[in-house]
């Protein structure tokens, strides 16, 4: 692992400014990554501009596309940067990827002016490899253990995560007014904060290498029979969290004729419950639950309320928003910090890009999936997505309590 350089009785405080600055360019990051999504929905639904008549095909499939493309970037730049900072530092990686984050949503500004759909694809594409950082940020996290508790620090970078989609969205309905291309104008200036932040204010002990990295990408991991059935239960969970992210605001649109204003407000109400959860009730979970039954009580919190959530009255809907960011909260603060502890003689940086691509490779099945059956009801994608993370539950629960109970016997 990276080493600070500093004297035994600073390294906490020196911890404490690292994971601080990292704190603050997740929050601003993750922010101008949110930003679109109030805005496609309403856009694709409302299937009036070029972009969403591309080739005939039905404006729910295109919205699938542009979803999907999205974290198709990141599934190929997750694997691969992660495992890259172990090699050439976290700080330096992380900074060139932020300069090509902003790069992209500048042509995706470009692109959603001239209403062109592929250079608007290649674009996102382009911002989603280059996203594909988010690993560096929990790579840093795990780095600092055990300095810092690393549970609390995976807790806190969630919770500056939700915080950007608190933000995001809520700044990216109200900047639409202004033009579609100023929600990308916004994301690229947000990605150029970043970059500066983080060249200016982490220090240059994050760009060492890391002892005894591994080489190739995150994907080398997969050869690890255990870490392939993590892998596999996590692509579940992930596939049906991000089933309910990209089509519950399609489903609000339809079911209750909402605005990209009122998606903005609603995410605020989810977001608000995760950061909540991540910073208050992750500690009191983590002094009595293990990482194991934590990460299943987030789970089961999770899909109980997204059963629940196309079959509610307008007026209940909102409670299935908070338990939902609830259950999310709880098993994103402990089940990295589970995957970390249990493989820590590993290279961290390559370990959560790979957490970083299985959810992105969940999150691009959820788009297609999801746009097709979206085209049918969106209730539909809504149920398969809990079914899927049902799916995860039980295979966590199988693989983690059997292993237990092999290893005392």
């Amino acid at each position: 692992m990276p080493q600070i350089d500093v004297n035994p009785a600073d390294a906490h405080a020196t911890a404490k400014q690292i994971l601080m600055v990292t704190l603050i360019v997740t929050l601003i990051s993750v922010a101008g990554i949110a930003l679109p999504y109030p805005v496609l929905a309403p856009l694709f639904a409302e299937n009036s501009s070029p972009l969403t008549q591309f080739l005939v095909l039905p404006s729910e499939l295109l919205l699938g596309i542009v979803l999907g493309i999205y974290p198709l970037g990141i599934i190929i730049g997750s694997s691969m940067i992660g495992a890259l900072s172990d090699h050439h530092g976290r700080k330096r990686l992380l900074t060139f990827t932020l300069l090509g984050s902003a790069i992209g949503y500048m042509l995706t500004a470009i692109a959603a002016l001239s209403e062109h759909f592929i250079l608007f694809c290649l674009a996102r594409l382009l911002t989603g490899f280059c996203e594909g950082n988010i690993a560096i940020a929990r790579a840093i996290a795990a780095d600092l253990h055990p300095v810092l508790d690393k549970t609390r620090s995976f807790s806190l970078i969630s919770a500056m995560g939700y915080g950007g989609y608190l933000i995001g969205p809520l700044a990216g309905g109200y900047l639409l007014y202004m033009g579609i291309d100023m929600v990308f104008w916004s994301a690229a200036i947000a990605c150029l904060l970043c970059a500066g932040l983080s060249h200016q204010l982490l220090p240059s002990s994050l760009n060492k290498p890391v002892e005894h990295a591994e080489q190739g990408s995150s994907l080398r991991l997969l050869q690890d029979p255990a870490l392939k059935r993590f892998f596999l239960l996590y692509l579940l969970l992930t596939m049906g969290v991000n089933l309910y992210y990209e089509f519950y605001p399609l489903y609000l649109v339809r079911a209750f004729d909402f605005t990209a204003t009122d998606i903005s407000w609603i995410t605020v109400l989810l977001t608000a419950s995760m950061i909540a959860t991540s910073v208050w009730f992750n500690p009191i979970i983590q002094r009595r639950l293990s990482h194991a039954n934590a990460s299943l009580l987030g789970i089961a919190i999770f899909i109980l309320s997204l059963m629940s959530f196309p079959f509610i009255s307008h007026s209940a809907y909102l409670f299935t928003f908070m338990t939902i960011g609830a259950g999310i909260a709880i098993y994103n603060g402990f089940l990295p910090s589970y995957l970390s502890t249990a493989y820590q003689h590993r290279a961290q940086g390559q370990l959560m890009g790979m957490l970083v691509t299985i959810f992105c490779v969940g999150n691009l099945l959820a788009a297609l999936i999801g746009g097709v059956l979206s085209i049918f009801d969106v209730k539909v994608a809504l149920l398969f997505g809990a079914l899927s993370a049902l799916g995860a539950a039980l295979l966590f629960y199988r693989g983690h309590y059997q292993q237990a109970q092999w290893q005392q016997t």
